[in-house]
């Protein structure tokens, strides 16, 4: 959209480049005046391409004067669109903000029966078994009855979950359903124990 303001400038230019083309005349230079001529030009043009411009607006303005009340119509529906695609973004930031609080609550949970097997004097494995129905492992990990108990990174698996959104509604090809993180890959394998199958299983 071109102004006044830049029109304005334009003919600044054109006396500025005057006013320099007086002092280089005064040291006997020899193009001053294509220097001057330029500017002219330049300006003369941006207010041709602004008279242009301001007939096709007022032109414009004359074919939308009859649709009037159906542009109001749709303007109101796309501010009630982004509404709702505002609300939806929001309750996707609060259902991850939530799916990472709970992650953190889980490791928590996995830290303290960690804690309690090691209490009883139940390690995961010894001399005689290599790995017990119930025990306490290295990093964390835990076997409960059978059932494998790890830790997770929350990020890790928002990560994941985000991925299977992208995967389920743009493909598997796109870029944020392929995750090169080797973390979210491990999850996937049981890193975390029951949790990666409640979660892949979702």
């Amino acid at each position: 959209m071109i102004t006044t303001e830049n029109v304005e400038q334009a003919e600044a230019r054109v006396t500025e480049a005057r006013h320099r083309a007086a002092m280089l005349r005064k040291h006997g230079a020899g193009d001053a005046e294509d220097m001057v001529t330029r500017a002219v030009t330049a300006a003369a043009d941006l207010w041709e391409r602004k008279a242009r411009q301001d007939e096709a607006l007022k032109a414009r303005k004359a074919a939308e004067k009859p649709h009037a009340a159906e542009l109001r119509r749709l303007g109101k529906e796309l501010d009630a669109s982004a509404d709702r695609l505002g609300t939806a973004a929001q309750t996707a930031a609060h259902a991850l903000t939530k799916l990472i609080a709970a992650v953190t609550a889980h490791n928590g949970a996995v830290q303290a029966a960690h804690a309690r097997l090691t209490e009883l004097g139940l390690p995961l494995g010894d001399a005689d078994v290599a790995e017990y129905e119930s025990g306490a492992g290295r990093a964390g990990e835990l076997r409960l009855l059978g059932e494998h108990w790890g830790p997770a990174p929350a990020d890790t698996v928002a990560q994941f979950v985000i991925s299977r959104v992208m995967g389920e509604c743009f493909g598997p090809n796109h870029p944020g359903a392929r995750i090169a993180d080797i973390r979210v890959h491990s999850f996937t394998r049981g890193g975390a124990g029951k949790l990666a199958d409640r979660l892949t299983a979702a």
